[in-house]
């Protein structure tokens, strides 16, 4: 480093030209130290087989003082060589070698290991043999950088006039030199603001967990608490629970995970089972009609990977005047699975958010506010709500924020007030706000992206660039 930053120096006094440049550097990798002492895979399995005519590669494997993997690596490239020819008779291999051609291969290690490789790198042949010999891992390419330092005109003629050796110039004010006042005889170097700098990347929180604190820190300014629930779920939780019913084209494989083992869970206690087989029957004792079909334990049983976080919400519902009373106010930031094909705007595993109020004073005007007051804490400041439709909710809202840089309303996710046939079951009678969301979108929109996927790469220097979010 210290020489860098002298010719740098010398280079802005106009004393000397310094030119860079890249070489590929070719090197033998450990395994191809070995193949050079003893020869590749298929040289070392030709020169075994040589003279044993035809052979039945099965007994070949057995008896060979070669190991099998050696021979499993060789059998492709002697084939691919035309080293050996194989006839397959009722399921059985053998071989028999034929005759070994020249091996550019080979030739092209001893180049490597000579160092004369890089004058044979424009032939066709040494070239494709490189890129062979690279996927086999047998040999390894980098590039080395070399700086070039000779002097200019004015540098050699003030060499010829001799150069006078400075008194060295400090280049760090130490606490000691403050305390004793030496700085005071002391020369310091100057700064050079505008010089380039090395890039140091410190370790980073990837964007999405950024995204779930940022989020998690508002849920608790606002007074909510989290809560956490399983990722393999009943369908009793994932859908009975949330008076969706059992014959909904949302329960059949196209669009739910299954657990194929096991397959079935152990349901709650059996008087809240109860009152949600007679909610969906016949609306129970919520004024609803229910759905009017025959409701079966069997399917409620039926395990699968969760859909949406509201299965957590409901359990917690279900633990009401036990473990806790209202007013409630909680939130859930966790992982769900939905059965799509993958492209720019799905995916099949994503992250989910969601919040509740559970108070008997609560209306539509407190679910607006806190919505409003929510996304204002994401950074939006425009945020509507319009009518819309849920299942498990009415009445039911989506909430659109204006996002600046599109000049356009984007919808963001579903809210309303729970209905009686979701609440009514687990003994509440109070007001159940609830709001939730896809993250991804929040996420997508914070690292201005346009495909789903990105989210959550791993390409380091995508993600080393990507501003902090929190």
């Amino acid at each position: 480093m210290k020489i860098a930053r002298v010719v740098l120096e010398l280079v802005e006094l106009g004393l000397v030209d310094s030119i860079e440049k890249t070489e590929k550097e070719i090197s033998l990798t450990k395994e191809g130290k070995g193949y050079l002492k003893n020869g590749l895979p298929e040289k070392q399995v030709f020169e075994a087989l040589k003279g044993q005519g035809t052979i039945l590669l099965d007994d070949f494997k057995k008896n060979s003082d070669l190991n099998e993997q050696l021979i499993n690596i060789a059998i492709g490239y002697l084939r691919r060589k035309n080293w050996a020819a194989f006839t397959k008779e009722e399921k059985k291999t053998f071989v028999k070698v034929t005759k070994i051609t020249k091996d550019i291969d080979e030739e092209v290690l001893q180049l490597i290991s000579n160092d004369k490789i890089i004058e044979r790198l424009d032939e066709k042949e040494v070239s494709e043999s490189i890129k062979n010999l690279t996927k086999r891992k047998i040999i390894e390419l980098s590039e080395k950088r070399i700086r070039i330092v000779a002097l200019t005109a004015e540098g050699e003629e003030l060499l010829k006039k001799g150069v006078k050796v400075q008194k060295k110039l400090e280049t760090t004010l130490t606490p000691e030199m403050i305390i004793t006042g030496s700085w005071k005889n002391k020369k310091f170097k100057a700064y050079d603001p505008k010089l380039d700098v090395p890039v140091t990347h410190f370790g980073r929180r990837h964007p999405v967990i950024e995204v779930i604190m940022e989020l998690r820190e508002i849920f608790i300014e606002m007074g909510f608490t989290e809560i956490r629930g399983p990722l393999v779920e009943s369908e009793f939780w994932n859908f009975d629970a949330l008076f969706q019913p059992q014959d909904h084209p949302a329960r059949e494989l196209a669009d739910t995970f299954k657990i194929s083992k096991p397959t079935r869970a152990d349901l709650p206690d059996k008087e809240v089972v109860e009152r949600v087989s007679k909610t969906h029957e016949n609306g129970w004792k919520t004024k609803s009609t229910g759905w009017g079909y025959k409701w079966l334990m069997s399917e409620a049983e039926r395990l699968c990977l969760r859909t949406h976080t509201t299965a957590t919400t409901c359990r917690h519902l279900s633990k009401a005047f036990k473990e806790w009373e209202p007013p409630e106010k909680v939130f859930s930031i966790d992982r769900v699975y939905r059965n799509e094909s993958v492209d720019y705007t799905h995916l099949a595993e994503f992250m989910q958010f969601e919040g509740i109020i559970v108070d008997k004073n609560v209306t539509l005007k407190h679910l607006i506010g806190n919505l409003k007051t929510f996304y204002g804490k994401m950074g939006f400041k425009k945020v509507r709500l319009i009518p819309s439709f849920y299942p498990y909710t009415e009445p039911s809202m989506s909430t659109i924020i204006y996002v600046d840089k599109f000049n356009s309303w984007m919808e963001m996710g579903g809210s309303g007030i729970f209905r009686p046939e979701v609440t009514m079951p687990f003994g509440v009678k109070e007001k159940v706000l609830a709001w939730g969301q896809g993250m991804e979108r929040l996420v997508m929109l914070k690292l201005d992206l346009d495909d789903i996927r990105e989210v959550y790469s791993i390409n380091i220097n995508r993600l080393r660039n990507t501003p902090v979010i929190f």
